[in-house]
C-alpha cells in the first residue's frame, strides 16, 4: 500500500515539474518572414527548428497581386528578419509598409548577387529599347540560381543566430546536395532538346529556359492578356518551332492556353512553380519539356 501511495507521489511531482517545464521551459523559436512558398522550403531547410519560418503569400494566391491578410501581419510584426525574392509585385507594393509596421526587422534580398533578366516578353527587339527595364522575379525556376538564394540564406542565418552556425552549416550543405541533385537530372533529361522551345501562359520560366539553352514563348504580353493579333503571331512563332507543350499556372484562367494548344497540336501541362515542394515541381516541368 505504501508503495502504491509512492509511486502516486512520484507520479504528481513528475507531473509538476513537466507543468512547470513547459510553462517556463524552451523559448518559442524566433520568426523569420519569407515571400513565396518555395523560399520556405529553402529555408526551413537551413533553419531546421531554430527558426519558424513564416510565409506571407499562402499556396494558390498570386504573389504579384496579393493583399496579406491580418494574420499574416501578426507574424509579421513578430517577426526578426524579412527575406525578399526581390522585385515580385507583393514586394514592390508592400515592403515600406511592412519596414514601418516592424521596424526592428532585418530585411535581406535573397536573390543578391542573381543575373536579373529583363520582365519584358517582348519579341520585337526593337521595341523593346522603349521598355524600361522591367526585373522578372522568378528566380527560384533554375537551380543555378536557388544555389545563390541558398546562400544568401545561409548567410543571414548566420548573421541572425550566429551560435547555430554549425547547424546551418551541415543544413546547408546538405540542401546544396538536393539542388545539385536537381539540377544534374534536368541537364541529363533536358541536353537532347536543347534549343528547343516550349510555350507558358505566365513567362515564368525565363531562367530555367536561359541557363538549359531552351527558349520560352509567353502568352501573356508585358503583363496583360494577349491581343488577338499577339496571339495569331505566337500561334505563326509555336508552329514554326514546333512547340509541343503549353503549360498553364493554378492562379490563371486556362482557356486561352487550351485554345492555343489546339490550334498548334501541342498538349496543357498545369505546373505551380510557386509550390512549396521545389525540387518535385521542377522535375515534373523538366519531365514535359522533355516529352516523358
Amino acid at each position: 500500500m505504501k508503495e502504491h501511495h509512492f509511486l502516486k507521489y512520484c507520479a504528481y511531482i513528475l507531473l509538476a515539474i513537466m507543468a512547470v517545464s513547459c510553462s517556463t521551459g524552451e523559448k518559442t523559436p524566433q520568426i523569420v518572414t519569407v515571400t513565396i512558398q518555395p523560399q520556405k522550403y529553402f529555408a526551413e531547410k537551413i533553419a531546421g527548428d531554430r527558426f519558424d519560418i513564416n510565409c506571407i503569400v499562402p499556396p494558390g494566391s498570386n504573389p504579384e497581386a496579393y493583399d496579406p491578410s491580418p494574420s499574416h501581419l501578426v507574424h509579421l510584426g513578430k517577426s526578426i528578419a524579412y527575406f525578399k525574392i526581390g522585385h515580385i509585385g507583393f514586394e514592390l507594393a508592400w515592403m515600406d509598409k511592412l519596414e514601418q509596421n516592424n521596424p526592428q526587422m532585418k530585411i535581406f534580398d535573397t536573390s543578391e548577387g542573381i543575373d536579373i533578366l529583363s520582365g519584358t516578353h517582348d519579341h520585337n527587339d526593337e521595341e523593346r529599347h522603349h521598355h524600361h527595364f522591367d526585373a522578372d522575379p522568378h528566380t527560384w525556376s533554375s537551380p543555378k540560381n536557388v544555389r545563390i538564394i541558398a546562400r544568401n540564406m545561409y548567410d543571414a542565418f548566420v548573421s541572425l543566430d550566429p551560435d547555430g552556425k554549425k547547424i546551418y552549416r551541415q543544413n546547408y550543405k546538405a540542401l546544396l546536395a538536393e539542388i545539385n541533385r536537381v539540377d544534374s537530372i534536368m541537364t541529363r533529361k533536358l541536353a537532347p532538346v536543347k534549343g528547343s522551345m516550349f510555350a507558358i501562359y505566365h513567362p515564368s520560366l525565363s531562367y530555367l529556359a536561359k541557363d538549359y539553352q531552351l527558349h520560352q514563348l509567353s502568352l501573356e504580353y508585358n503583363g496583360k492578356e494577349p491581343s488577338a493579333f499577339y496571339l495569331k503571331k505566337a500561334v505563326d512563332v509555336a508552329k514554326e518551332n514546333q512547340v509541343k507543350v503549353i503549360f498553364i499556372q493554378q492562379e490563371f484562367d486556362a482557356k486561352q492556353a487550351e485554345s492555343f494548344a489546339r490550334e498548334i497540336g501541342a498538349k496543357v501541362v498545369s505546373i505551380n512553380p510557386l509550390s512549396y515542394n521545389w525540387s518535385e515541381e521542377l522535375l515534373h516541368i523538366t519531365d514535359a519539356i522533355a516529352g516523358e
